[in-house]
């Protein structure tokens, strides 16, 4: 199936990413969307002309604005973002695909503090000579983790939930980052239309994009209630490893902007869950988790990732 068809598939009422996964092996036998249409929603034959011009419009506008496309179907999708129950059928990139070998998330609050600002920026700095740093790119401890002294690091991910128009989809502040992270060779992804502009629920959609994506994710700073919650949500899904952060010694740290962190070091998947809102921990797959005070911390998380780097599926 061409990425025109399975762009079709995407615009058809109930026909989500849950269900594409579902049914991979058939998209790669089928030469069309119609039979796939036909027999799941036969009220949506009608509108395939419609769906069809819409396909027709993305594929244009990506290849004017030089966003590439890279299906499910494709040999160059990452295949531990197939690891989540709902991978984007198409992702749009710009930048250098390699750097999806080996990928660590660094994630936190927008509204962060001094404290978490100085972590973020070491974590930063340490893990980007092994791994690439993947985030939405936001203010806070997402900005932090990715610029050394003003200047963005080499091997960074970025994960928007706007198109890759940036420039008409996401905020000023957003785009700077954006054209930063681009010009020092990095790596931006959305799932999104090139044209589609963030809204409110785009950000949590997006957040399991980053999940899935990194082998090892590090929870920085964060309120019980703050919005890594999403990250998170997806990410303990997975058998792979989750660092948090724990500094004990600083007053700061006792405060309620570092409540997710304590909760989990202390509860740990009971915490997890408490902070994604389950009740039971049967669905928190976390393979471990790892207390980090200091930088041999760095080094205990660094050896339960465990990635292949001659095949970017997560290593178990």
């Amino acid at each position: 199936m061409n990425i025109k068809d399975l762009l079709i598939l995407t615009m058809v009422k109930s026909i989500g990413p849950a269900f594409l996964k579902r049914n991979l092996n058939r998209l790669m036998t089928e030469e069309s969307c119609l039979a796939i249409i036909k027999e799941n929603k036969p009220e949506e034959e009608d509108e395939i002309h419609i769906y069809a011009k819409a396909a027709d419009k993305i594929i244009s506008d990506c290849q004017l604005d030089d966003i590439e496309m890279v299906s499910i179907l494709s040999p160059d999708y990452p295949q531990q973002l197939m690891e989540i129950s709902d991978p984007p059928s198409v992702l749009y990139v710009k930048g250098n695909k390699s750097l999806l070998k080996k990928v660590i998330a660094i994630i936190g609050t927008r509204k962060s503090t001094p404290l978490g600002n100085n972590i973020a920026e070491r974590l930063g700095l340490y893990f980007s000579n092994q791994y690439s740093i993947c985030n939405g790119l936001v203010e806070g401890i997402d900005e932090h983790s990715i610029y050394v002294d003003g200047i963005v690091l080499q091997n960074v991910v970025g994960i928007i939930s706007g198109g890759l128009c940036y420039k008409e989809t996401c905020s000023n502040t957003h785009i700077r980052v954006i054209e930063d992270v681009l010009k020092a060779g990095g790596l931006i992804i959305s799932e999104f239309a090139p044209h589609q502009k963030e809204d409110k629920f785009s950000g949590s959609k997006a957040s399991r994009i980053q999940a899935g994506l990194s082998h090892g994710l590090i929870l920085v700073q964060s309120k019980i209630d703050g919005g890594s919650k999403y990250t998170l949500a997806s990410y303990a899904k997975l058998e792979r490893a989750l660092g948090v952060i724990h500094f004990p010694n600083s007053e700061e740290y006792k405060t309620e902007v570092f409540g997710a962190n304590r909760l989990i070091i202390e509860k740990q998947k009971e915490g997890v869950a408490e902070m994604i809102g389950l009740k039971k921990t049967n669905n928190i797959k976390l393979r471990s988790i790892i207390t980090i005070e200091s930088k041999a911390d760095y080094e205990t998380f660094s050896s339960r990732i465990g990635v292949n780097t001659q095949n970017p599926m997560f290593v178990f």
